[in-house]
């Protein structure tokens, strides 16, 4: 009679039903026919064939001659070490995939997190547009980049107001929403760096949300790494600073465009709920 106890072991290692029986009755007889097998577990004689193929496959059981075919198990303590380490080299694996997306992946927001892959940093932009709830501003001077997240942006601005902040007025023509520009602070600090500044990293993308967290993209020698700021104790004030600054532009003749007179600053406060 069949072990219940061990057919309930084996399929907790990853064995089917019929496979921890018909091994178990191999251990047992020490060498069988499919036929006798089949006698032994009362396994469909169809299944039977398909499941010693299988423990067969996964170095349980081996074949002996012909007419009729015979089957054995290897032996024991040989396929137990063997999964033993197969199962400490996957553990090992696992772990170490588990580390690598926990370095991406932030455990809480309180503090500052890096997002190396462009994958983490892409998909964060996405999840934080979706999320906002108040206001959004978004400086970028990569027309490439505005289009990639553009349905993303259009979403948002239906719902909250949405400050797209360019370098470069002539992105204006193919964003999804009115633009704007920033003064020189804004240019200086961002956009380009003044002469004599020895500065090597450069940044592709800030984005604010709510006034409570923030998301920079900078870039160094072909590389990028995103910083995650949230929340972030200075979003407040930056918020203020860069909508009191930036002018929207407006479009000219001949499909130009330009930045609106001095005095058509935006100084619109967030509000509150």
């Amino acid at each position: 009679m069949i072990d219940d106890s061990l057919l309930l072991r084996l399929k907790e290692i990853g064995m089917s039903e019929y496979e921890a029986k018909v091994y178990v009755t191999l251990l047992a007889l020490r060498v069988a026919c499919a036929r006798e097998i089949h006698e032994q577990t009362k396994i469909p004689r169809g299944r039977v064939y398909e499941t010693i193929t299988s423990l067969m496959q996964k170095g349980f059981i081996f074949s002996i001659g012909k007419s009729p075919v015979r089957y054995a198990p290897v032996d024991v303590n040989l396929t137990f070490e063997r999964l033993k380490r197969n199962s400490m080299i996957s553990l090992d694996n696992l772990g170490q995939g588990l580390k690598n997306l926990e370095s991406e992946i932030p455990k809480s927001l309180t503090q500052v997190y890096e997002l190396r892959t462009d994958w983490t940093q892409e998909n964060q932009i996405r999840m934080m547009l979706h999320r906002a709830k108040s206001e959004i501003i978004f400086l970028c001077n990569d027309e490439g980049c505005i289009s990639g997240f553009s349905a993303e942006i259009s979403r948002a601005a239906k719902r909250i107001p949405v400050y797209l902040v360019v370098g470069k007025p002539e992105i204006a023509k193919t964003a999804p929403i009115k633009c704007y520009v920033g003064g020189t602070d804004i240019a200086a600090s961002v956009f380009h760096h003044e002469a004599g500044e020895s500065v090597a990293i450069s940044m592709k993308l800030f984005l604010m949300v709510d006034r409570r967290e923030s998301l920079t993209i900078m870039e160094e020698n072909e590389k990028r790494v995103g910083l995650l700021f949230s929340p972030d104790i200075f979003a407040g004030y930056m918020s203020r600073k860069i909508i009191q600054e930036i002018q929207q532009i407006t479009p000219v003749r001949k499909g130009c465009t330009k930045a609106g007179a001095p005095g058509s600053r935006i100084r619109t406060p967030i509000t509150r709920k």
